[in-house]
């Protein structure tokens, strides 16, 4: 049995807690309050000093190439998969992976097993099936069988209004979100789509065609990379009025895509002020995909990698545009735990949840990573890295 005491410290959950006591035995918070005394036969816990530090919940990034993405410029462009540690130095506590453009020398079943990899080395993790085709590539041969059999499997992706997808019918996204909406309902959980959306100037259109001949899926689904212009946002802003979601991407900038795009906090900003669902506004990194420049006849002119630690950059500059802690900590944790069926499980700090936490200081750095009831990073030190990792 383990344990850690953290003593006397300022608990967002998101929401402002105060100065509190907080007590993780294993994996679990199993108690919050004022002033926690130990029972004796809590001998060898760990206790840490919260004083000047605020604890918040670790992040949860649904959007990450764990086994690498990118390829657009050739083989060497495949850019390699995510290292524990560039997660742990990122706050991010439980992981989402998924595959990008490249689904001809990766597959599912790859990023199946780097997720069980990196919940063995520390962190949670879960994937999506599918990939950019509408013939979606699964392990079972099916997305809702992947769904329903699969423990990590949590819903699919599919690509839209993109050059590098082919074209999808209002029809066959009805048919691929019904899918995972069963195979979730079979599990006990809302299966979500998450949909990439390209640069096309048709946006969200298809999602609304099929939303107006079956509501119940807005639910299901997720819009990501809409920062990728004004009209794409604002297509968004809508979607969560229509019960789905929005996933900022906070590895897409004028840098990395073009002038177009908008930077991840301003557009989490921009959607709060213009009547998005606040419950329904995500942002993940889009972590070891590449972000790519496209010319007029769709050649590659630069492309990057996505950095996950964009997501902790991210949070702060929402910070520095204006909005409360809380509410730049809701898209990172609460509201992607709500999405993903993971709340009060994941999401929060409360009794019962996972102790999943990032002790911050007065400037915001991360000091300390928790995951699952475990030290990671201790005062910007490294306690645990991959297995392959100097």
């Amino acid at each position: 049995m383990s344990s850690i005491l953290i003593k006397k410290v300022d608990v967002y959950s998101p929401e402002p807690k105060g100065v509190m006591d907080i007590l993780i035995i294993n994996e679990q918070i199993v108690a919050l309050d004022s002033k926690i005394n130990l029972p004796r036969w809590l001998s060898e816990t760990k206790v840490i000093k919260g004083d000047n530090l605020k604890a918040v919940p670790g992040f949860i990034d649904a959007h990450v190439h764990i086994t690498g993405g990118g390829g657009e410029s050739g083989f060497s462009s495949q850019v390699p998969p995510v290292q524990l540690s560039t997660l742990i130095k990122s706050g991010i506590t439980t992981v989402g992976g998924l595959l990008g453009t490249d689904t001809v020398t990766r597959n599912v079943a790859s990023v199946l097993a780097k997720a069980n990899s990196l919940y063995e080395e520390g962190i949670s993790s879960f994937i999506v099936s599918g990939g950019y085709p509408i013939e979606s590539p699964t392990i079972t041969g099916n997305i809702r069988s992947d769904v329903t059999f699969i423990e990590k499997v949590r819903g699919g992706k599919i690509a839209l209004s993109d050059h590098r997808a082919s074209p999808v019918s209002p029809e066959q996204l009805l048919s691929l979100g019904i899918d995972i909406r069963v195979g979730g309902m079979l599990r006990g959980f809302a299966g979500m789509l998450i949909m990439h959306i390209g640069s096309g100037a048709e946006c969200l259109d298809i999602v609304f065609q099929v939303l107006d001949k079956s509501p119940c899926l807005g639910r299901h689904f997720i819009a990501t990379h809409i920062n990728r212009n004004y009209k794409l946002l604002n297509d968004s802003i809508k979607l969560t009025k229509k019960g789905g979601y929005m996933d900022i991407s906070s590895g897409l900038n004028t840098s990395t895509i073009g002038s177009e795009a908008i930077k991840p906090s301003t557009a989490i900003f921009y959607a709060l002020e213009n009547g998005a669902v606040k419950e329904n506004i995500l942002m993940s990194s889009d972590g070891n995909g590449s972000a790519a420049k496209y010319g007029n006849d769709g050649s590659v002119n630069g492309l990057v990698a996505s950095d996950p630690m964009s997501i902790y950059y991210e949070f702060i500059d929402c910070i520095k545009e204006g909005l409360t802690l809380t509410e730049a900590l809701s898209p990172v944790t609460r509201n992607v735990a709500k999405a993903f069926s993971f709340f009060p499980k994941k999401g929060t700090i409360s009794v019962n949840s996972d102790a999943d936490i990032l002790l911050l200081d007065k400037k915001l750095d991360i000091k300390t990573v928790i995951s699952r009831g475990a030290v990671m990073m201790d005062n910007g030190v490294f306690i645990k890295k991959g297995s392959f990792e100097n």
